[in-house]
């Protein structure tokens, strides 16, 4: 097994932990993480480093699943992993929450399904 496939395995498995962060923040409901800071802050470093992973995946990985909504995730990242740069709105509770309860368990499905471009090709 090549070193990019090999990389991009251990980043599909990194994201999948941190979809499955995410996945027990949402089971325990929205006043939870409205009102627990530590769930908020899993959260939000959750949605983070599943982000983070995604931007170190191979271009040819990404375009063996090109139906990852690949770019949609960069945004998101900033906004979470830079909430104190002057001029950025703060961050969007509301956002975060609709991303992981109704977008993360989607790209989770694919990420579990994913294509491994070969190596030699």
């Amino acid at each position: 097994m090549k070193e990019g496939s090999r990389r991009d395995r251990f980043l599909v498995e990194k994201m999948l932990r941190h979809a499955d962060v995410m996945a027990e923040v949402v089971r325990r409901g929205r006043p939870s993480f409205d009102s627990d800071p530590l769930a908020r802050y899993a959260l939000e470093h959750a949605v983070e480093l599943f982000s983070e992973a995604a931007e170190k995946l191979s271009a040819s990985f990404e375009r063996s699943n090109p139906d990852v909504p690949w770019k949609s995730l960069r945004p998101l990242r900033r906004e979470v992993a830079h909430p104190y740069d002057v001029g950025r709105p703060p961050i969007d509770p509301d956002r975060v929450w609709q991303f992981v309860r109704l977008d993360i368990p989607r790209i989770a499905q694919k990420l579990r399904r994913a294509k491994f471009p070969d190596p030699e090709a």
